[in-house]
């Protein structure tokens, strides 16, 4: 691809990272995936994960990278235990609970399981306003795509009150993705974390926080209303227009009194 410089710009244009990537489940399944090709594993597991495909970290067998063929930046091989593997067939013919619709929720994933204890730890911390805004400010310190590059979404995964792990890629779903993905391969305890999101918070990430059992999803702009709906009744807390003094808190529906 030729570059163009214009003569009025000092640097060279640059573009964000974007690309197929085929993922290729047990020889039986062909998922793509347009995403930022750095990190897939942490994306791959994440991805499982995230949609209830995988509810232990154990059915993900075997994980690996492979040479790709054309028009393919990179193509993984992932082998999954026989139950992940019957709903990643029951996902892909359209009877499944991956689709972002609240009734769909699976039991299995619909509701993050109450921990008192870590539940107001995870209210003190998000109501500390200068520690959420810190947060915010080394994550974006750290987003080096977003420094060189622009034109991506990036996630932090806070872990008991420290910012732990930054990730960044085209796709702010695929963000969320790579968080979970994270906190999975770290061993962080999902119920107490709480992820950073740079993009509005959408019903499929608050779906794909559902599904893996997060404690918060926090970010600078809005949720929709499909992603309030989705997490107040399955004690996710959403946090919006974290980014001043007036954040909006969208506490679940057992705390809406608290």
């Amino acid at each position: 691809m030729t570059v163009e410089r214009d003569s009025k710009v000092s640097a060279m244009k640059v573009l964000a990272p974007e690309a197929l990537v085929r993922v290729r489940v047990n020889e039986a399944f062909t998922l793509e995936w347009s995403c930022t090709p750095r990190d897939l594993s942490c994306l791959a597991t994440g991805w499982f994960v995230s949609e209830g495909i995988v509810r232990t970290p154990d059915e993900i067998e075997d994980l690996s990278e492979v040479d790709s063929g054309p028009g393919y930046a990179a193509c993984l091989t992932v082998q999954l235990a026989r139950p992940a593997l019957g709903r990643l067939a029951a996902a892909l013919s359209g009877d499944t609970a991956s689709s972002v619709r609240p009734a769909a929720l699976t039991a299995a994933v619909a509701h993050r399981e109450p921990d008192a204890t870590g539940d107001r730890q995870i209210r003190s911390l998000l109501e500390d306003r200068g520690r959420v805004t810190s947060w915010f400010r080394d994550m974006f310190d750290q987003a080096a795509l977003r420094s060189s590059v622009g034109g991506v979404h990036t996630g932090g995964l806070v872990v008991e009150g420290n910012l732990a792990q930054v990730v960044e890629d085209v796709s702010r779903h695929h963000v969320v993705d790579r968080l979970v993905g994270s906190a999975v391969l770290t061993g962080a305890v999902r119920g107490e974390a709480i992820f950073l999101v740079s993009a509005r918070i959408s019903g499929a990430m608050a779906a794909k926080a559902c599904r893996a059992g997060i404690g918060a999803l926090v970010s600078r702009s809005v949720p929709t209303e499909l992603a309030a709906a989705i997490a107040a009744p399955r004690g996710l807390i959403l946090v919006g227009r974290a980014r001043g003094e007036a954040p909006h808190y969208y506490w679940p529906a057992s705390d809406a009194a608290g």
